[in-house]
């Protein structure tokens, strides 16, 4: 499947993407390691990926463009999903954000920022194809694909920082569970406030707008600054 064919070419197929003609590379998580963050533990009988990401798809001005594919799959009833991870710092006490956008399928996004007695509160934001979703400052994440068919994502985030995943290790995953049941509740977490917002309603907050991540990246690169500084948001 081409995803683009402007300003760069990428086509999807099954589990690699390629980009002008050439083979991605690719990191997995695996289902051993996902047994971290999983609901209920699963039998690693034959380790396989979970799923995939694609880095450095293009990268400019400190600024990566990255894919990652999370296949339809269900664990003990749990949708799949990313492992979760929180950012370090970028300046004045706030972690660098991060923008996604659905470039195939629909998504689950759910936030969750901590508060000084340790609980969290929680944001959940269903997108759908084409939809944006920026990850504020001070906010961990966790992207669930909540339905039968592939998602495929991208993502544009400053370069050079080491993501920080003991957080969601050490608490067996994030504040909530998605489950064919719906939403199960982690009782390693305080919840202090869960929130649903629209793509846009949560963008707005922050004054950010997409339509197309990659197109805007290569044409106006200076607009995704605020990736690296975030102070650029809070206004």
């Amino acid at each position: 499947m081409i995803i683009y064919e402007r300003p760069i070419r990428i086509e999807w197929d099954g589990d690699t993407i390629m980009v002008d003609g050439k083979f991605m590379k690719h990191e997995a998580r695996k289902l051993s390691e996902m047994n971290d963050v999983f609901y209920s533990f699963q039998p690693v009988a034959e380790d396989y990926p979970v799923y995939f990401m694609f880095r450095n798809i293009a990268a400019k001005n400190g600024i990566r463009y990255d894919i990652t594919l999370i296949p339809n799959r269900i664990f003990d009833d749990e949708f799949v999903k990313t492992y979760g991870h929180y950012h370090p710092i970028a300046e004045n006490n706030l972690t660098y954000p991060e923008v996604y956008q659905v470039l195939y399928g629909e998504a689950l996004f759910l936030l969750q920022g901590k508060n000084l007695d340790a609980s969290v509160n929680v944001i959940k934001v269903k997108a759908k194809k084409g939809d944006a979703v920026l990850i504020p400052p001070n906010f961990g994440h966790v992207t669930i694909n909540p339905y039968y068919t592939p998602l495929l994502l991208s993502n544009l985030v400053a370069d050079g920082f080491r993501a920080e995943y003991e957080e969601y290790k050490n608490s067996h995953g994030a504040a909530l569970y998605y489950t064919k049941g719906g939403w199960v509740p982690n009782g390693n977490y305080v919840v202090r406030s869960i929130k649903e917002y629209k793509p846009e309603e949560i963008n707005a907050q922050f004054n950010f707008k997409s339509a197309d991540l990659l197109n805007e990246f290569f044409a106006t690169p200076e607009k995704f600054e605020f990736l690296k500084r975030p102070s650029l948001l809070i206004k």
